[in-house]
């Protein structure tokens, strides 16, 4: 990592899915399986996810009809989870039914849940210091309920969900609201995440510093120009 890349950060920005809380792979499978009655493999998935987020480069995600679709950032939700089935193998006949499934357990409890051991602490341990830390995240408007019942919220300064604002990543607006909130130039800020056309375009867009989250290899070999750091926790230690 390079120093040059933390130095004399103010505000930490940070993507939620896949850098705070990650996906339940086996979960969607089960509930994608169940939908379509096919077999959906949770190996699978992951390699799928990888191909949703190269291809929301170029506008290639799967983008149809399905019930839940109009509600707060579902269009979204439902063209990348749409994309990691179908490739999964689900019949693009029952991709809907699938992400109908899907959506209402999502409802439920996120299908992104999974937090990075010692988050909490090294989180905490760095606003210590004085760094403040914003959740900057195209999400469906729940992520303040998820992050307080996975006793993430009391760890976070200020949680910025485009379901509640209006405003999607790579759109600069999205990540200007953080800046504002704590008065902090664009150039003093860091910018986490796991999607290069949402995060890393958006945190050019908005004039900061950005890094990419990999932990599956899924843009190996691809954006050499784009720092790659291991996960938050290791940034904030």
């Amino acid at each position: 990592m390079p120093p040059s890349l933390v130095a004399g950060v103010e505000l930490l920005c940070l993507d939620a899915g896949n850098t705070i809380i990650f996906l339940d792979h086996p979960r969607l499978a089960e509930l994608a399986s169940g939908a379509a009655g096919v077999t959906v493999s949770p190996d699978v998935l992951v390699r799928t996810e990888g191909e949703a987020k190269r291809l929301a480069e170029s506008g290639g995600l799967h983008d149809g009809p399905w019930e839940f679709r109009d509600r707060p950032g579902a269009a979204a939700w439902g063209r990348m989870v749409g994309t990691m089935i179908l490739r999964a193998g689900v019949p693009e006949s029952s991709v809907a039914r699938a992400l109908d499934a899907a959506w209402r357990s999502h409802e439920v409890k996120n299908l992104w849940w999974k937090v990075p051991p010692g988050f909490g602490e090294a989180i905490d341990e760095m606003r210590s210091a004085g760094t403040k830390v914003a959740v900057i995240s195209n999400s469906e408007g729940m992520l303040e309920r998820l992050f307080r019942e996975l006793d993430v919220l009391r760890h976070l300064d200020l949680v910025v969900d485009s379901g509640r604002v209006g405003v999607d990543k790579p759109d600069r607006r999205i990540f200007q609201i953080a800046f504002d909130h704590f008065g902090v130039p664009a150039e003093r800020a860091l910018h986490l995440g796991d999607v290069f056309a949402t995060d890393v375009l958006g945190a050019r867009a908005a004039g900061c510093r950005h890094a990419l989250i990999d932990p599956f290899g899924h843009y190996e070999g691809l954006h050499a120009d784009v720092p790659r750091v291991p996960g938050a926790v290791e940034v904030a230690r």
